[in-house]
């Protein structure tokens, strides 16, 4: 062969084929309409949902929250929107502070008892310790001291568990915040979008 039957011999090798032709329009004509498409179904806005920043925006951190319920029984739960928790935590509260506070009014009841036994006993020159009616007395004494003591530590217990309810609520109320909102809450405007590769080898 001579070489400019060579030189021709090449430059058929070098031109593309109408297959390859075909196939290299194709994949530029499925790319270019998925970008177009892409670009028609993004959102044009970047920023969160109307309406879910601004709630985020003003919710306390789940610390404070707690600090709320610690000062006012009832109030972190008020602010988390748990009312019905709000109303069990203030009568819960209550129940057990009004029933220390009765044991307590008993045992000063039983405080003036003694020393009227003990003053009666003094006038009459008996001793008051040997008296039964002072031992009595001072055995119903310590009852109302031990119960007092008893419903006080339930009363904190339970102003502890509520603060940490409280605390809990809030950290949940927060969640979405932390790993993104829910399918429910998503952006309406944001519709699926489909991907098409197309890989050619030449």
């Amino acid at each position: 062969m001579d070489s400019a039957g060579c030189f021709f011999s090449s430059l058929r090798s070098l031109t593309p084929s109408p297959r390859s032709s075909a196939a290299l329009v194709l994949a530029a004509f499925l790319v270019a309409g998925g970008a177009a498409t892409a670009l028609a179904a993004a959102p044009q806005s970047t920023g969160p949902a109307p309406g879910r920043a601004d709630s985020l925006r003003h919710r306390s951190r789940p610390f404070l929250v707690m600090l709320r319920s610690a000062a006012v029984p009832g109030w972190g739960q008020l602010y988390n929107r748990k009312y019905l928790k709000a109303v069990g935590v203030v009568a819960g509260e209550g129940l057990l502070a009004y029933q220390a506070w009765n044991e307590f009014k008993k045992e000063n009841d039983a405080v003036d008892h003694l020393d009227a036994i003990a003053a009666a006993d003094a006038e009459a020159g008996v001793d008051y310790s040997l008296d039964p009616a002072y031992l009595s007395a001072d055995q119903d004494r310590e009852a109302h001291r031990n119960r007092k003591i008893n419903w006080i530590w339930w009363g904190v217990a339970a102003h502890l568990l509520s603060t940490v309810d409280a605390f809990v609520d809030a950290h949940l109320a927060t969640f979405e915040a932390d790993f993104g909102p829910s399918e429910a809450v998503r952006d309406p405007g944001e519709r699926p979008r489909i991907t098409l590769a197309v890989r050619t080898r030449f």
